[in-house]
Parts: C-alpha cells; sequence; structure tokens
C-alpha cells in the first residue's frame, strides 16, 4: 500500500516561494492592465501628486503633462502588463521545476530593472519613486532572492 507522506520542509517553503512569485507577477500583470487602461499609477492622485510637485513644483499635473503622462501610461502598462504574464509563466514552470536559468532570468531581469529606474530617479529627481516603487519592490522580491537561491544549486 502506498502512504502519501507530506513533502519534506524544504519542499513546502520552496513551493511557498514559487506562489508567491506567481502571485506578485500575476498581481503586477493586473496593475500593468490597470496603468494602460485608466492612466494613472494609482486611483488616488498620490503618486500623480507627487510627480507634479517634483516636476511641476505644484500639486496637480499641468492639463498637458496630465494628457501625455496617461498616454504614456498606455505602452508603459501593456509593456509591464506583458512582462510580467512572461515572468509568471517562467516561475510557474521552469523556476518550480529548479531550472537554475529561471532563477538568473527573474533575478537578473529584476535587478537591472531597479538599478536601471533608481539610477535615473536620482538623475531626474525622482525621489518619490524610489520610495513609492523601487524600495517596495526591492522588499517584495528580496525575499525570493534569499530564500529560494540554494535550491538552484
Amino acid at each position: 500500500m502506498n502512504q502519501v507522506t507530506a513533502p519534506p520542509a524544504a519542499g513546502r517553503a520552496f513551493r511557498f516561494w514559487v506562489r508567491y512569485l506567481e502571485g506578485v507577477s500575476l498581481f503586477f500583470a493586473g496593475m500593468g492592465v490597470l496603468w494602460a487602461v485608466v492612466g494613472s499609477f494609482d486611483p488616488l492622485g498620490v503618486y500623480d501628486h507627487y510627480f507634479a510637485r517634483a516636476f511641476w513644483g505644484r500639486d496637480t499635473l499641468p492639463p498637458d503633462a496630465r494628457t501625455a503622462f496617461r498616454f504614456i501610461l498606455g505602452p508603459f502598462g501593456a509593456t509591464s502588463a506583458g512582462y510580467f504574464i512572461l515572468q509568471y509563466c517562467i516561475a510557474r514552470y521552469a523556476f518550480a521545476r529548479r531550472e537554475k536559468w529561471a532563477y538568473g532570468a527573474i533575478l537578473t531581469a529584476f535587478f537591472a530593472w531597479f538599478v536601471l529606474d533608481t539610477t535615473m530617479c536620482l538623475v531626474h529627481g525622482g525621489y518619490f519613486n524610489i520610495l513609492m516603487a523601487n524600495v517596495p519592490s526591492l522588499l517584495a522580491m528580496l525575499p525570493v532572492a534569499v530564500f529560494t537561491r540554494k535550491h538552484f544549486g
């Protein structure tokens, strides 16, 4: 008689991080769609407020800037949605099978974005973006990098 046993704790922990990565990927794919459709990063206007303060010295975006910002969020949101759907597929299949390239691909893409985005924010004075987007993203991805590394030998 075959008896089903629980997977070892290490296997359960790894599966948790795979599911976590899948969830983060689907969340951001959904956010990308929302950014494209709504034309704003957040429905409360907090990001828009800090964006306007940093670049125009006012509480709201000038009408032309608002139009341009809403337009650029269409392609940006669509690109983000596509990227995160791809990341979900990599996490779901190759990462879950512990294929080393998947670990490298996801983390290389993330850290390339993080370094370039943070650098551009510093160059252009968009410090609010570092606090509102980059730091939370780093906090979301760092545990994946740290707690799954040993599973990819």
